[in-house]
This record gives structure tokens, C-alpha cells and sequence, in this order.
């Protein structure tokens, strides 16, 4: 049986290898930097040069499995199945009672296995795994957005401890994303005699990837979230790019009000962790 070495920080770069033969769409290495070795979350991170590499991360008794992939050469030996193994042996050991392949907060890399990957998605039903959700993406082209209305403005560092505050209150669950997205100069907030309004994230886990996107509770329906979106569009458009994609969306009009429209589909996989 392969041997699956756990990889660290410093490994980053044999890592980064492994994933852009075994991934599709594979996150670049400062990404994948981030995501896996951030001292925010810790991730389990296990593979072979040749063979493949799995990653993941356990949240009190949630295991979740962030990546996993199989070299080209080495597909249809098993491999997937024993990476799979080593993963859930690893949650285990954590406490983990479940685990669940994709959609992991906050530092995510795909909202689960997109439904082109039939290999993959064969691999976790054989692994007795069970779908349980769907997530989706959609496309803006950023060539047809309606105006800028204004009325925000990019956060900066001086920002960090009202918009870390706000964000307690508020979303606390995407703090560590719109945080990360202020160090990457990549957040849009508006205001009104409140406070901060609304915010929009952007290029948080995955370049190219727009998303969280919120805002205040009491201004829920009332359109508040459209200027920071318009606003983050207009920059990203900006910088060059042509497109980008709204990342494990939630409510659909407000993106479709600005052009966007679904474009793929990712599938959830879910099973119980028997104890050993």
C-alpha cells in the first residue's frame, strides 16, 4: 500500500505540483499557501509524488475533506479510495464524527464536486458517501454590467478592527473571508448613519472568485447590497479581467439583477464517521 507522507508549510511547492497534475482547475500556490497552511485553520495535507494528494480540515466533530486527487497515470488503482481512507482516518484521530467532501468554511477551495467530474463523483458513491446538496456558480461578463451608482467605497487597513467588529456582530461566519479579502485589497464596503451597510469580498480563496457578499440586517431587501456588488465588478473590470464568477451562490437575483447567470454545478457528499 502507498504511504501518503504528510506535507507542511515548507512543502508548498511539491504540493502546488501535485495538485496542477491531479486537480482540475487547480488553485495556484499562493493559494493553496493559504488554504492549507494557514495558522488560522489547521489541515491535514497527505500525498505521494506520482500517486495523488488529499487535504483536510476538522471543525469540532465536522470533518471535511478540502481536496482530493489522483495523478493521470495512477487512476483506477485504488488510489482515490485509499487517499479517501488516510483523510477520514486523519479526521478521526481530531474527533471528527462526519465528513463531508466540499463547501468547507471559511477558507474553502471548490463549493463541493463539480457534477462534470463523474469520476470523482463514482469514487465517493462506491465510499458510500451521500449526496446531500447542490451549490452553484454563476458568470458575470463584466463587459455588460449596469453603471457604477456609487455610493462605496475599496476598505482599507486603517478599517480593520471597525470591520472585524461589525463582522462579529453581524456575519461572523465570514469574518475570516472578508478579513482575508481586506489584506487582499479586495473588499468593498458602503455606509450610512449606522456604520458600514453592506460589503462585498472578492478574490478571497480563489482568484476570480467573487463572494461573501452582505449586508446589515435591517436593510435586507431593500436593494442596499447592490451598490458594493456593482462596485466590486467595476474595480475587478478594472484590473483587465473580462469575467468572473459568483462562488457558491445563495440567493439568486440579486446577481441576475446585474447580468449574471448560472454556470456550474458542484454536488455535496456527506457520510458518517464509524469510530475505530
Amino acid at each position: 500500500m502507498t504511504r501518503f507522507e504528510r506535507f507542511d508549510t515548507s512543502d508548498v511547492d511539491q504540493v502546488s505540483e501535485l495538485c496542477r497534475r491531479c486537480l482540475p482547475e487547480p488553485p495556484a500556490r499562493h493559494e493553496l499557501a493559504e488554504s492549507l497552511f494557514s495558522a488560522e485553520q489547521a489541515v491535514t495535507v497527505r500525498g505521494a509524488p506520482g500517486v495523488g494528494i488529499v487535504a483536510s480540515a476538522c471543525v469540532g466533530t465536522e470533518g471535511y475533506v478540502r481536496l482530493l486527487g489522483v495523478d493521470p497515470n495512477a487512476r483506477r488503482r485504488g488510489h482515490g479510495a485509499a487517499l479517501l481512507a488516510a483523510a477520514e482516518e486523519d479526521l478521526r484521530a481530531l474527533g471528527a464524527s462526519s465528513v463531508q467532501v466540499g463547501a468547507d468554511p471559511p477558507f474553502y477551495l471548490y463549493p463541493g464536486v463539480e457534477t462534470t467530474c463523474t469520476a470523482m463523483l463514482c469514487l465517493l458513491e462506491r465510499q458510500r458517501y451521500e449526496r446531500r446538496e447542490a451549490n452553484f456558480n454563476m458568470v458575470v461578463d463584466l463587459d455588460a454590467i449596469p453603471d457604477d451608482p456609487g455610493g462605496h467605497v475599496p476598505a482599507t487597513a486603517a478599517e480593520r478592527t471597525e470591520i472585524e467588529e461589525w463582522m462579529q456582530v453581524h456575519w461572523s461566519n465570514w469574518a475570516p473571508e472578508v478579513l482575508r479579502a481586506l489584506d487582499h485589497d479586495a473588499l468593498v464596503i458602503s455606509r450610512d448613519d449606522q456604520g458600514i451597510a453592506a460589503f462585498c469580498a472578492y478574490d478571497v480563496n480563489r482568484a476570480g472568485l467573487l463572494g461573501p457578499v452582505a449586508v446589515r440586517g435591517d436593510l435586507w431587501g431593500q436593494g442596499a447590497g447592490q451598490p458594493v456588488l456593482l462596485g466590486a465588478l467595476h474595480r475587478i473590470r478594472a484590473s483587465g479581467a473580462r469575467r468572473i464568477e459568483v462562488a457558491w451562490v445563495g440567493p439568486i437575483r440579486p446577481y441576475a439583477a446585474v447580468g449574471a447567470r448560472i454556470s456550474r454545478v458542484f454536488f455535496v457528499y456527506r457520510r458518517a464517521l464509524a469510530a475505530t
